[in-house]
């Protein structure tokens, strides 16, 4: 498998996670529905209410954002092997920019929930695989959550799914790579790393 380019997530993935899903599920009080598929399905007040809510967590997660481990390192060797990434997440513009800002990282492509149709959408996707001169299964996405991994099954691109502790979740059990530490996309990127490999020593851990 020929990597061109690396499409990372934000939350729980560049950074330590930030959101607590939870409590804004709660908050928020609308049942299991998808928070964004949500938000672009009310208007007037209610439009209003989920956007304050999304925002002002936000804004605590700029406050609050750390770096991951091991994700500055990552950045740098993909840099070195002259590798485009891209930073794919369902956060605003501003967000992005001060949590970027902040921690001093920078995207060749930053594509937020502003720009179009969000995860798990395969567009977001081929938009930054069709810009680096790639075909969707020639780039690598990198993500922590279920919106990660169907986004590049939707797209039709390999996923690395970074779970740092714990049992596999179903919905990671599709991804073609299920990580540890964010250092094993390196060893994805070079070809160390197979995809039946990585499936089989994690499931046999």
């Amino acid at each position: 498998m020929g990597i061109k380019g690396v499409i990372f997530d934000m939350d729980g993935t560049i950074t330590a996670p930030y959101f607590e899903f939870d409590k804004i599920r709660e908050e928020a009080n609308i049942g299991d529905a998808d928070m964004l598929d949500y938000l672009r399905s009310v208007t007037g007040p209610e439009h209003e209410r989920i956007q304050g809510l999304l925002l002002r967590f936000e804004e605590q997660g700029v406050a609050n954002a750390k770096l991951n481990k091991g994700a500055r390192a990552v950045l740098n060797a993909l840099a070195k092997r002259k590798l485009p990434t891209a930073l794919l997440t369902r956060n605003t513009r501003k967000s992005v920019d001060g949590i970027c800002g902040k921690l001093k990282v920078k995207f060749d492509i930053e594509i937020t929930r502003e720009d179009g149709p969000h995860k798990p959408a395969p567009e977001p996707i081929w938009q930054i695989a069709k810009r680096w001169g790639a075909k969707p299964d020639e780039v690598l996405m990198v993500g922590d959550y279920k919106w990660d991994a169907l986004c590049a099954k939707n797209a039709g691109t390999p996923c690395a799914i970074l779970l740092e502790d714990g049992e596999t979740p179903d919905w990671a059990k599709q991804a073609d790579f299920i990580i540890r530490k964010l250092a094993e996309v390196i060893g994805i990127v070079d070809g160390k790393i197979s995809p039946g490999s990585r499936r089989l020593t994690r499931e046999m851990a």
